[in-house]
């Protein structure tokens, strides 16, 4: 065996070794990721289809009744989650009674997005489309532009004014 042989061997194992930790590293952040979801039970409107705010809702992320969130009407709540797939489970409850009126159970895939708003009651209608944009990301109506300056005619020498000086 000649040592060139053996010099590309190692170049090609080391590249190998290269290319799997570079995949385990991206398997790692797209498993491991971290989402932040803002659950909404506020009356809303998506697509033209009006959804009601619901009096009394359970939430259970993952099937895990003892973390589940219960929320009244027109509150909001986060939760944090890892991973890229989850099951969401709505359940519209009697609060007196504590009976389930109704439930909705969807599974959601968040991939590489980091925070979500979900509205409450678009999942328990089995909406479509149940994404919300975030507060944060809301457009603020535009200023509204100030009256254009009337514009005087000076006659002769125009008068330039000193700079003002302050301490």
């Amino acid at each position: 065996m000649n040592n060139g042989s053996v010099n590309k061997k190692r170049l090609v194992i080391r590249l190998i070794l290269l290319s799997l930790i570079v995949v385990v590293c991206f398997l790692l952040f797209y498993f491991g990721k971290e989402h932040e979801l803002l659950f909404d039970n506020k009356t809303v409107e998506i697509n033209g289809q009006s959804y009601e705010a619901l009096e009394f809702v359970r939430i259970t992320i993952n099937g895990d009744a003892k973390k589940s969130i219960e929320r009244y009407s027109k509150e909001r709540d986060v939760v944090k989650v890892s991973g890229p797939k989850h099951t969401i489970k709505v359940e519209i409850v009697d609060e007196d009674s504590d009976k389930v009126i109704k439930s909705e159970e969807r599974v959601f895939n968040f991939g590489k997005t980091s925070s979500l708003m979900i509205s409450v009651p678009a999942v328990a209608e089995k909406a479509p489309d149940v994404y919300l944009p975030l507060p944060g990301s809301m457009t603020q109506p535009p200023a509204p532009e100030p009256a254009p300056e009337k514009e005087t005619e000076t006659t002769g020498a125009m008068e330039i004014a000193p700079p003002v000086l302050s301490d």
